[in-house]
């Protein structure tokens, strides 16, 4: 459904709301995947004002002014991101409920 811009620049968003450190960011934790799962179904209604604000962070060099963080989209990204990393094993790992295991993601 997105189109490889446009995972890209979800995928660079997702590293910006949970960056990599000593755990995997959003990116890493399946985020894209998550988001294109939620965008076929759930979030069908809305796609294509999310893809929208995709494209639009793809053209502003990632650039998050204060108008485009005050929008609905905004929130709702920045939301799915943490839905997704939050439910991911990593995020799991990072909260304790899933014990370390360096050869699983």
């Amino acid at each position: 459904m997105l189109t490889d811009t446009q995972r890209a620049t979800l995928a660079a968003f997702a590293d910006t709301v949970i960056p990599p450190n000593d755990a995997p960011g959003g990116a890493e934790a399946g985020a894209v995947a998550f988001v294109e799962s939620l965008l076929a179904r759930e979030l069908a209604p809305r796609a294509a004002e999310y893809t929208a604000f995709l494209d639009r962070l793809a053209k502003t060099g990632m650039n998050f002014p204060a108008e485009l963080q005050a929008t609905p989209i905004f929130r709702l990204a920045a939301e799915t991101i943490h839905e997704a990393y939050w439910t991911s094993t990593a995020g799991k790992r990072a909260v304790g409920f899933v014990e370390s295991d360096k050869s699983v993601a």
